[in-house]
């Protein structure tokens, strides 16, 4: 710290009025010597010499005054000099900013993302003060403390706390169908509160808010669209507030329309929103178990966020209390909203990673430049050492080599923000692997542009003060003798250049370690086996409204009479339709065993649960392993039936014979029944961007109908040749109804995997950079270090040294920093594997292979690196060299 507070007084005006206190104090007692010495006594003395010296402050003010002036003509001579200097070495001047402008560019461009997600555009006033609360369930694992709240705790924790403020409640997991004017299409939809615009401090562009009362059964047909569908759907209508539009085949009132800066981000944002009606039954303990809704409210005046956690803990234990059933061991959760939508997205340690990544890459082309500059600084030594004996002070030329410095970094920082602009608007070209993401702001916002400023004048007090500081310090009377100018550099030198090479070596390994090792998981898992055919398999998403489907056999029918058409389309092979698609996460539910112990409440057997039609095993291509699958006569008229996989069976009946036990689905808003397991089919992993193969159950859908379904067409040619087909299929029975997400089963699996093939590119472009600016700066420093070298080879080969001994001596150099940064390198990237084990879910990743790889291609890099200025050094000519000298 006391270094850095050195250097700051170089800059400060504190340093120079201690220098100025310092000699006016010299003067007078000085002065207060004369006197006494001319026979005045010690009082009179100094009382005249305070006098003839006149007001200290006054003096010291006027000094400094000109001393100020003084030091700024010095800054501004010292910046005028350093771009005389960088013209006259172009070479070094383009390679130095160049380097420094990609550095900071990267960072800037990853910035970015984190400033868009880490540091969102709230909607609303004031919204970064917006709390979430939500429910905490102890049977999850993914997001466990982010699971919506159910009505009854709603209604009870707004009346009961003492540490919100108005709470305002919304259901975004809606699916509505929207007609009235063009075909009918399914649209995301959110049910809220009246008081939910207000809580966010939001106001719509056009018409109102819902108004009290409106969230009351007959008074609840109001809408209010978002600024997107309006622009879309009506073509900015100003006209649009009072118009009837067709939502879920009721008619309602458009009554206000939100500004387009009005975005929740969440999984599925809403495109429009009606009030939230609470019914009798949804206030009732039954309806517990139905957890739907989150909560947004502020806090009260004087509360604090630990007090708030606090009253909602006790709210949540006394329900607990009050209805062990359906709350034991469910708990409540507060985070303030832009926390809580990190969380939600779970990106952050993608997002760490990348930084970190990013920062590695900033500190290899940090110190690629403090090497030149060394390099460079090490060629000047005798021109300081003669400026510092003629009285120049260390200070005065770490001040300048410093300047030296920030005006590269200050260049680079231009350079960078250009690139940051080009690589902004890439990111956002390429970052549409999901409608959510993709609808994030990203762009040179003010965040950005601060951060890379920040990083530029970080960059120049990385790059520049090692080298200032180690120059500032010559040995005078060696620096003065020598006649070379070209002089060979000092030990100290070389070891500082070894370190910054190593350094950038052992960052530059641990990097192409790391994205090897993240590259090669993904590769294992975009190409592990998925449990099903996802090839020629066209999916489409249909919801059934209560309006016209409000009960099961018109949901059964509907599926009756839409398959024959679907499979009478020309080149559709057979259909199906599951309550989700294979390896998408379908939701799970508690379950029991007949015969086996009862588990404690807590730890209740699960199992993710799907809802299937008969064909679907076939249609998907999943295998029978033992049994059977559904057949027409499996419906509600004969016993319940299921299908378990095979890790059910691995699992929960290990040793036994699964066909004919009895099992119970604890599914939310269904009887429990108690079903046989007639059939097992293979295992179908449980995500398709994971290795997890959880216990799962298929059921009947003759037997327990569900309104959301999608649907499965396998094709015999390009799915996609059959998406219009299946449109008018669809409408012929049902014109009202829309279909969502018709896409190809490829194009599903492309969708979950969020990204992580950009990130993985994104990060082995930079593992690349690292690699190239390592290369750069082997390849810099020790052509450097060889042009100061030429008098020395010189003399070798004057006195009888080959040109294979000089290429010896050169390679010694390079192999020695390469194998001291790719052993530190080794060292930093040991617990790697653990670490991505630990992200890919258990996949392993002993990859030996891939650690000799990397470092034979460190090593060639080194290699190609030195050649180059070895070579050049075998053809120096002994006389030449010393007649130059």
């Amino acid at each position: 710290m006391a270094l850095f507070r050195r250097i700051a007084n170089l800059f400060s005006r504190t340093g120079v009025d201690r220098e100025i206190e310092a000699e006016l104090r010299s003067h007078i007692e000085m002065r207060i010597e004369d006197n006494i010495a001319a026979g005045m006594a010690p009082e009179q003395a100094r009382r005249d010499a305070l006098l003839r010296f006149g007001n200290p402050a006054a003096t010291k003010e006027r000094v400094a005054a000109a001393d100020t002036a003084l030091v700024l003509e010095t800054i501004w001579f010292d910046i005028r000099n350093t771009f005389r200097q960088l013209r006259k070495s172009p070479g070094f001047a383009i390679t130095a900013v160049l380097t420094l402008a990609l550095g900071i560019a990267v960072n800037g461009t990853m910035f970015s993302l984190v400033s868009a997600f880490l540091l969102p555009h709230l909607p609303g006033r004031d919204a970064q003060h917006v709390m979430v609360v939500s429910s905490v369930n102890p049977n999850q694992v993914f997001l466990p403390d982010a699971s919506p709240v159910s009505a009854p705790n709603y209604l009870a924790w707004r009346k009961d706390n003492h540490v919100f403020g108005d709470m305002a409640a919304a259901d975004e997991s809606r699916r509505v169908s929207l007609a009235g004017q063009g075909q009918a299409e399914a649209l995301n939809a959110a049910a809220v509160s009246p008081n939910y615009f207000s809580v966010f401090g939001a106001s719509p562009l056009l018409g109102r808010s819902f108004a009290e009362g409106e969230d009351q059964p007959g008074r609840d047909h109001v809408v209010i669209l978002s600024h997107g569908l309006w622009e879309r759907r009506f073509a900015s209508d100003n006209s649009i507030l009072g118009r009837t539009v067709r939502v879920n085949r009721e008619n309602y009132v458009v009554v206000g329309v939100m500004p387009a800066d009005f975005r929740l981000l969440a999984f599925t944002p809403p495109q429009l929103w009606t009030p939230l009606v609470l019914s009798a039954a949804d206030q009732s303990a039954a309806a517990r178990k139905d957890r739907s809704l989150y909560l947004f409210t502020r806090l009260a005046p004087g509360v604090s966020l630990a007090e708030a956690r606090a009253d909602l803990a006790t709210l949540a234990g006394r329900a607990e209390i009050d209805f062990p059933e359906t709350e034991k061991r469910w708990g409540a959760a507060v985070r303030p909203l832009p926390d809580f939508l990190v969380y939600l997205f779970g990106i952050r340690t993608g997002l760490a990673v990348i930084m970190t990544t990013v920062s590695f890459v900033l500190l290899i082309a940090c110190a690629n430049v403090a090497g030149l500059l060394l390099a460079r600084a090490a060629g000047r030594q005798k021109e300081l050492a003669i400026r510092i004996a003629l009285g120049a002070s260390r200070a005065r030329i770490v001040r300048q080599l410093l300047t030296e410095g920030l005006v590269i970094a200050l260049l680079g920082g231009g350079g960078g923000l250009l690139f940051t602009y080009l690589g902004i608007r890439f990111v956002r070209a390429h970052i549409a692997f999901n409608d959510v993401i993709s609808a994030v702001p990203l762009s040179l916002d003010s965040k950005v542009l601060l951060f890379v400023v920040g990083v530029s004048l970080a960059s120049a007090v990385l790059s520049g003060l090692a080298p200032a500081l180690k120059a500032s310090q010559p040995d005078i009377n060696t620096d003065l003798k020598n006649e070379s100018r070209a002089a060979s550099a000092g030990r100290s030198h070389n070891r500082l250049r070894t370190v910054l090479v190593s350094g950038e070596i052992a960052l530059a390994l641990f990097l192409l370690i790391g994205t090897g090792l993240l590259i090669r998981g993904m590769f294992l898992i975009e190409h592990q086996k998925l449990g099903f055919r996802s090839d020629h398999l066209l999916t489409a998403s249909v919801a059934l409204d209560n309006a016209r489907y409000k009960d099961a056999a018109q949901q059964i029918r509907f599926v009756e009479d839409l398959v024959p058409r679907l499979q009478q389309i020309p080149g559709v092979e057979d259909v199906a339709a599951a309550s989700d698609l294979p390896a998408s996460g379908p939701g799970s539910v508690p379950v029991r065993i007949k015969g086996q112990a009862e588990l404690a409440a807590h730890q209740p057997h699960s199992a993710l649960d799907v809802v299937v039609t008969a064909d679907y095993f076939r249609v998907a291509g999943i295998p029978l392993l033992r049994g059977r699958t559904f057949t027409e006569m499996d419906n509600a008229a004969a016993p319940r039936v299921v299908v378990v996989n095979q890790e059910f069976v691995r699992r929960y009946l290990p040793d036994q014979a699964p066909l004919g036990k009895q099992i119970q689905l604890d599914v939310k808003g269904a009887s429990p029944e108690w079903s046989e397991i007639v059939g097992v089919t293979g295992d179908v992993k449980t995500f398709s961007e994971g290795t997890r193969d959880d216990p799962q159950v298929y059921e009947a859908f003759l037997e327990r109908p569900v309104p959301s379904l999608s649907l499965m067409l396998r094709t015999n040619s390009e799915p996609n040749g059959v998406a219009s087909a299946l449109r008018y299929a669809v409408a012929q029975v049902d014109a009202d109804l829309p279909l969502g997400d018709v896409m190809s089963m490829g194009a599903v699996i492309d969708r979950q995997k969020y990204g992580n093939p950009f990130f993985t590119r994104v990060l082995a472009s930079f593992a690349l950079l690292a690699l190239i600016l390592a290369a750069i700066g082997i390849y810099g420093l020790i052509a450097y270090s060889v042009g100061q070298r030429t008098h020395e080879i010189g003399i070798r080969m004057a006195l009888g040294a080959k040109s294979s001994d000089v290429l010896r001596m050169i390679f010694r150099d390079g192999i020695k920093m390469a194998a001291i940064g790719s052993a530190i390198g080794l060292v930093m990237a040991l617990p790697l594997p653990r670490i991505f084990e630990a992200i890919f879910d258990g996949l392993h990743l002993h990859e030996p292979g891939l650690y000799f790889v990397v470092l034979a291609a460190m090593l060639m890099v080194t290699i190609i690196a030195t050649y180059i200025p070895a070579r050049r050094a075998t053809l120096v000519d002994p006389t030449l060299a010393l007649r130059s000298e």
